[in-house]
């Protein structure tokens, strides 16, 4: 399969990646976004003197240069190395949790993104100071024991315009983009700057001197002995100075630690063993994780794509505030990834959800009313979908995304927000952080009040949009596929984490010592209505339960996922207090598992809804761990063969992919997306067995800490 595929490869929390992967497209920093800037990347070598290796990652000619300036350039004809571009074929690409790497005979050439569990600021400044560096890690190597004659191997970027030896006094070796971004190396024998309007000349050429200011293309060489391995490791450093956010101010948390560029890049090469120990780390925790390769592969995918979008910054007051951007849309927390994200988050920095949840509460909560006819009845809480777009805020209580008058895409999703709020709640506050759930009792009342308040038929589904919508009607998340999944009313999708959210919340409120019955009797309402529309003869519940709907949705099982993970499996059982909903929804995903329903005839790949090709890989990977999990399902290993190829074929253009044709992968949508580590779910759960209460009848706040 191709290796020319885009990745990136990104530190945690700075909102800033370096992107690479496709051949003839180029790459480069793309900062305050997830979009390669397509600027040519200069990785090559030469070894015994022959021609110049060099990896296919320009996206453009070499340019004129100097005779852009005079059309002989100095007159001094200089005898220009012979270049040969390598074609992908002859490269060997392995992406790994925390590296990427490529070969080519005696040269490597990898790139490391380092992650790990990032303590909450104020517990331990110096393992968050190593967490928020902005900057990667990369390591060239050139085995020059077969030559007698010295070899040369060259790291340079387009799009800089100062060599770093002049701001250091040497102390560091490479160039930069003003103060934005730049490569670095220490000095040491054999190590060189560069920079020219010809680089590879320059490097392997006659060219001099190797510096030439008014150059556009710089970086590092490394001239490797005879007889000897080169080895050359570099950072790949930003810095974003200042308030960079408008409507609240903050700016980046890392300006707390670093005073501009070059100090995050001498920090990075003084640590340099540090980020090399937790990727080697990463990575072999990946390999002996027992998944197969494929679902190696779609999970370090995605966790590169997800931290490209992670943002962390500080307010005014001092205070943290982290920030999942999304993807190439670039809107602020929007809460239906926070969501699917928790899984993530929970795992390596719990703290960062706990801080998305108050901020919601503080700012984009709001009072609601819902439409019956022509009348406004009270709807109680909600939340926005998100706090904005392209690093500005929006004012209190108001989206970036949703519109009135609407009936499909940027129309208004509070009720689905307000699930989303309610089960992130919950499981944070239970899995991670109960003394901070245990302020949240009388918020998750007005959740439940306003749960109970969209349900006017008392069914236990909700039945009225938010009088936001005006004229329009209210959505799910699935905002670009048909009704099936896209529509919030009577949806089976909803209706099910609808029922997800109230089982969550009778247990949480007995916890807390609170009223949970009523949540109770509300969904045994909604699983007797969800149960009550299986249609034995089709062998399905349809997706719409309030009209007429041919569709069959794989996403109906999506919320069970909820309370298994609360350690509530007695819910999740056929022969539990939900048993009837259960075995209904079991024989729903049998029927759903075919090919020509939701198996993709022509792929095999897992198609959301049978009657539709716009499919969603970050919730087909929550599914499937619902299926294998709560359902038994055994994974057919040709369904994640069909996944990765729609990644690194189909949408190999565009990075980690959410929105693809089901047929052949292509990009519809969602591309550069931070939401596919759902699949961290395939992992083992590092909070399974550790303290979270079996049943509601079993719970208890006596002992909390």
């Amino acid at each position: 399969m191709t290796t020319a595929y885009l990745s990136h490869h990104a530190p945690w929390g700075a909102y800033a990646s370096f992107i690479l992967g496709e051949f003839g497209k180029g790459g480069g920093f793309a900062l305050s976004d997830v979009h390669s800037p397509h600027r040519n990347v200069y990785v090559a070598y030469r070894v015994k003197g022959g021609a110049v290796h060099l990896l296919p990652f320009l996206s453009a000619p070499l340019g004129l240069g100097e005779l852009a300036y005079q059309a002989d350039a100095d007159g001094k004809p200089r005898a220009a190395p012979t270049v040969r571009t390598l074609p992908g074929e002859e490269l060997e690409r392995r992406l790994g949790w925390a590296s990427d790497e490529w070969r080519h005979g005696p040269f490597q050439f990898r790139l490391l993104s380092p992650f790990g569990e990032v303590p909450s600021p104020g517990v331990d400044d110096e393992a968050l100071r190593r967490a928020v560096c902005p900057v990667i890690l990369a390591e060239l190597a050139l085995d020059n024991r077969e030559s007698d004659v010295p070899a040369e191997l060259l790291f340079a970027l387009e799009g800089v315009n100062r060599p770093l030896s002049d701001a250091t006094g040497g102390a560091l070796i490479g160039a930069a983009c003003g103060r934005a971004w730049g490569v670095a190396a220490l000095p040491s024998p054999g190590v060189e700057e560069i920079q020219d309007f010809d680089v590879i000349g320059a490097a392997f050429g006659e060219r001099r001197p190797r510096v030439r200011r008014l150059g556009n293309a710089g970086g590092v060489m490394l001239t490797v002995p005879a007889g000897e391995i080169g080895r050359l490791v570099l950072t790949l450093g930003t810095y974003q100075g200042g308030t960079v956010t408008s409507g609240l101010d903050t700016s980046f948390y890392y300006t707390q630690f670093f005073s501009g560029l070059e100090e995050v890049l001498a920090f990075g090469l003084a640590q340099a063993g540090h980020f090399q120990a937790l990727a080697t780390t990463r990575d072999e925790e990946l390999l002996r994780s027992g998944l197969s390769e494929d679902r190696q592969f779609l999970l370090a995918h995605a966790t590169h794509g997800y931290l490209a979008s992670t943002q962390l910054l500080v307010r005014e007051d001092g205070q943290p505030l982290w920030v999942v951007n999304e993807g190439e849309y670039r809107m602020i927390n929007t809460l239906d990834l926070t969501v699917d994200q928790l899984f993530w988050e929970l795992r390596y920095h719990p703290w960062t959800t706990r801080n998305v949840l108050d901020l919601f509460a503080e700012r984009y909560a709001f009072t609601d009313e819902v439409k019956w006819g022509e009348e406004r009845l009270p709807g109680g809480l909600s939340f926005t979908h998100d706090m904005g777009v392209s690093n500005v805020f929006t004012p209190p209580g108001i989206s970036s995304y949703e519109t009135e008058n609407l009936d499909g895409c940027f129309s208004h999703m509070t009720f689905e927000q307000l699930t989303n709020w309610t089960l992130s709640a919950i499981l944070y506050g239970l899995i991670a952080d109960r003394p901070w759930l245990s302020r949240q009792g009388e918020r998750l009342e007005a959740c439940l009040a306003s749960l109970l308040a969209r349900d006017l038929d008392g069914d236990g589904i909700m039945d009225v949009d938010s009088a936001r919508t005006g004229d329009g009607a209210e959505i799910t998340t699935y905002d670009s596929l048909d009704a099936s999944l896209g529509q919030a009313r009577g949806n089976l999708y909803l209706a099910v984490k609808t029922w997800a959210s109230l089982v969550c919340l009778e247990h949480a409120l007995t916890i807390l010592g609170r009223d949970g019955e009523r949540a109770g009797r509300q969904a045994q309402r909604a699983a007797r209505r969800i149960t009550d529309a299986f249609e034995p003869a089709r062998g399905y519940i349809p997706a719409l339960l309030s009209e007429e709907s041919d569709a069959c949705i794989i996403p109906a099982i999506e919320a069970l996922a909820y309370p298994f993970l609360l350690g509530l499996r007695d819910t999740v059982t056929e022969q539990g207090p939900y048993g009837a909903l259960v075995t209904a929804l079991r024989r729903h995903l049998t029927t759903a598992l075919q090919p020509g329903v939701c198996l993709d005839a022509t792929s095999g790949g897992w198609k959301l809804s049978s009657t539709s090709v716009n499919t969603w890989l970050s919730k087909i990977f929550l599914c499937q761990f619902v299926a294998e999990k709560v359902f038994g399902v055994h994974s057919d290993p040709s369904w994640d063969k069909a996944h990765v190829r729609w990644q690194r074929v189909g949408a190999a253009a565009h990075g980690p992919t959410d929105q693809v044709r089901s047929t052949d992968g292509e990009a519809l949508g969602s591309r550069l997306y931070p939401r596919l580590v759902t699949n961290v779910l395939w992992l083992p759960q590092p909070w399974a067995g550790q303290g979270v209460f079996d049943s509601p009848c079993k719970a208890r706040p006596d002992g909390w800490r």
